[in-house]
């Protein structure tokens, strides 16, 4: 077992011990420095490659007492250096500490320097050279008292120095290494994993953006300079080893990309954004961090984003002269939490902590660091009424509860009676067509009118059941967020008289664009299932668990159409979801059926849609694969097996196959031709989108024939909104 040590700045030593745990180190031990631990060679090579916050990897080759200090050059001597470095190599020698009359780094290193070249005089008459700049050996000798410990040094730079900021001439206000330190206390690893986004408000250079989307990514922080390793050109360096752990790093990033989720930074000054843009591109995520110029001040978002974390360094007031117009900025940072971010978790790095008292919440906890020179505390806080040191109006709540804390006035209101004469008058027609058509769910409001930013949907269930289901979108940004909220209240209030339904058969969701994996996270866990018919087949839905019911109302026509067209015939169902498409279809007479996604929780689902309506499992297949990656290996290896294929893509999604994101307006011409080479020739492939602003390219695509099928796959409760979705018939020519 090798003797290694990690240092780290101070406050990162106990996060700095769990992190070499979780790389496989034994014996582990935090130290007010850094972290001693044991291991293998591969351990060694990990901790170099994959730690976040250690600034250098040391390798212990000797642990002595002195007795005098010429023993110091002695005990160094003794050291067989040939299995370190050959007589003819270069080395350099750095030294810390204090003891035995040497009170100087430069005398210290001397001294040890002396031991080494006489080790390979005496041995042999040749001696290396020192070389300062690029040696292939680097020592280190540290001196507590008599205590001496003698080190390679296995990195030869700071692990901080990522090389995203390579070439620019700024110092960033935080070190990478206490960044990523920072985003380990807030949970953003956590958070990541389940699809939540991160926002830095005053983001600076981009210091916290980068390194959360390594984490989120998976990228090894030390993989950008890998070649670079002081170990490289060391004696007992195994390459072997070490490209193992590079390739195994390269399918980790690879894999972490795909789910990387949504990360926004924004800031006051086009200076610092220019920079943060340069760092980011230089570390790869252009694609994937979106920044703006903006300030707290103007307290707007500009998207619906998955509730995550918001982390951020707010100015100290050094820089900005005094303290006072630093406590307006602190101030604003609170309302623009509370107002913009109800329901996320947030952090906020300060030296001043006095100042956190301004943001106007109550912290859950608090760390202390240090951020080079200075002594900082990071506050953690919930950013929920609870903790509002200030009132404020409550959002994102379970509607019931909503129902009854809404004043009994806000009932009879203007808005309320204006909302809820809407709905009735789409109500009426809407009930008498759904029971014409046996339909038993539908849309009766889509954001009609602007200020009430909500779509509602009606289930009626063969258990008996009646169920209201409300999203909330962002309101648009001329609408004020105080009158929103109090719009949404009027809103709720009148929900369970105009449908006659108790307030807890009402669901409320707040909608928020998905990012990644985020779509498959549940809510709840109610696991409450409910069935509903449509075109004459039994489809399972759920209200509670998860932020999509389990079936896309706006497709109800589309499905029909492509189980019309799969009569007798074989069918691809891509992106399948919950499967409700090949199961109207199995049971409309499709001779057979394969369906892929991504997620094992929906094809659990789509399972039970099968199984409900007693389709033959050996007939009707589901697939769990990543069905870009399935597509570039089944466009060479299944030419023409499918009659009829329906591919219904996500808008977005992260690839690193197609240019680090899907992005079905970019890349749609790409995935059809893909597709195509799957279906039959005469076959028909359905194409369908939800990207509003989608536009096809027909010239690319002129080889097939294609057909608008928007119209006529338009149902009669989405006509308000007919930009809801697209579809295509795409024919493959004989």
């Amino acid at each position: 077992m090798l003797k290694l040590f990690a240092t780290a700045a101070g406050g990162l030593s106990e996060l700095l011990r769990e992190e070499l745990m979780s790389l496989g180190a034994k014996n582990v031990k935090a130290q007010p420095r850094g972290v001693s631990f044991e291991g293998n060679l591969e351990i060694a090579y990990r901790a170099c490659l994959w730690s976040r916050l250690a600034n250098r990897i040391f390798l212990t080759v000797l642990e002595t007492e002195l007795e005098t200090q010429e023993d110091l050059t002695a005990e160094v001597e003794r050291i067989d250096w040939s299995e370190h470095m050959d007589a003819f190599g270069t080395f350099s020698v750095s030294f810390s500490g204090k003891g035995m009359g040497i009170d100087h780094s430069h005398y210290g290193a001397l001294k040890i320097k002396d031991g080494i070249v006489d080790h390979f005089r005496n041995n042999g008459g040749e001696r290396p050279i020192v070389e300062k700049q690029n040696p292939e050996l680097r020592v280190h000798g540290h001196l507590n008292r008599n205590q001496l410990t003698l080190s390679i040094d296995l990195v030869g730079y700071s692990l901080h120095q990522r090389g995203y900021r390579e070439g620019q001439q700024v110092t960033a206000p935080l070190k990478e290494n206490v960044a990523a330190a920072l985003l380990m206390r807030a949970g953003w690893p956590e958070i990541a994993k389940q699809g939540g986004a991160l926002y830095d408000p005053m983001c600076g250079s981009g210091t916290f953006l980068i390194e959360a989307a390594m984490m989120a990514s998976d990228l090894a922080p030390g993989m950008d300079k890998a070649d670079k390793m002081g170990f490289i050109t060391w004696k007992k360096h195994d390459e072997d080893l070490w490209e193992s752990l590079l390739v195994e790093a390269e399918a980790r990033e690879a894999a972490g990309l795909r789910t990387l989720p949504a990360i926004y930074g924004s800031d006051v000054s086009h200076k610092s954004l220019d920079i943060a843009e340069e760092a980011i591109a230089a570390a790869g995520y252009e694609d994937s961090i979106e920044i703006k110029q903006m300030s707290v001040e103007q307290g707007r978002r500009w998207g619906d984003w998955m509730p995550g974390l918001i982390i951020t360094n707010p100015p100290y007031g050094e820089r900005l002269g005094e303290v006072d117009e630093v406590k307006i900025i602190y101030s604003a940072l609170g309302h623009y939490l509370k107002t913009e971010f109800d329901g996320w978790k947030a952090a906020v790095l300060t030296c001043n902590p006095e100042l956190g008292m301004y943001i106007g919440l109550k912290a859950v906890r608090s760390h202390n660091f240090n951020n080079a020179a200075l002594e900082c505390k990071l506050f953690r806080f919930e950013v929920e009424e609870a903790y509002h040191r200030e009132p404020a109006v409550r959002g994102g709540a379970n509607l019931a509860e909503e129902v009854r804390n809404a004043l009994p006035e806000m009932e009879q209101s203007d808005g309320a009676k204006m909302f809820s004469n809407r709905l009735k008058k789409n109500l009426k027609p809407l009930r008498k067509w759904a029971k014409s058509n046996q339909i038993m769910a539908y849309r009766v409001y889509d954001a009609d009118m602007p200020e009430y930013s909500l779509a509602v949907d009606y289930y009626h269930t063969l258990e008996g059941g009646e169920w209201v289901v409300v999203n909330e979108y962002a309101a648009p940004k001329t609408v004020d967020r105080g009158a929103a909220k109090r719009r949404l209240h009027e809103a709720i209030s009148v929900l369970p008289s105009v449908f006659d339904l108790a307030p807890d058969h009402i669901i409320f969701k707040i909608r928020e664009r998905q990012k990644g994996s985020s779509q498959y996270e549940k809510l709840d866990e109610n696991k409450q299932y409910f069935t509903v018919m449509e075109n004459g087949v039994k489809l399972r839905v759920n209200f509670t668990d998860y932020l999509d019911t389990g079936l896309f109302l706006d497709h109800r026509d589309v499905r029909a159409y492509v189980a019309k067209q799969s009569r007798g015939k074989r069918l691809l169902n891509l992106f399948c979801y919950t499967a409700t498409a090949t199961a109207q279809a199995a049971v409309q007479g499709a001779s057979s059926s394969l369906s892929v996604d991504m997620s094992k929780t929906y094809l659990y689902w789509a399972k039970h849609n099968l199984m409900i309506n007693g389709c033959d499992e050996s007939k009707h297949r589901l697939l769990q694969e990543n069905v870009l990656e399935w597509l570039d290996e089944a466009s060479e290896t299944q030419q023409g097996q499918f009659d009829v294929i329906f591919l219904d893509p996500p808008s977005f999604s992260t690839s690193k196959r197609m240019e680090g994101t899907l992005d079905i307006q970019r890349d749609h011409v790409e995935l059809i031709n893909k597709t195509l080479k799957l279906l039959k020739n005469g076959g028909e492939l359905i194409f369908s989108t939800n990207l509003r602003k989608f536009k096809l390219d027909k010239a690319a695509l002129e080889a097939y024939e294609l057909s608008d099928l928007t119209h006529k796959t338009m149902p009669k409760d989405f006509q308000r909104n007919t930009k809801i979705h697209q579809a295509w018939s795409i024919i493959k020519s004989v």
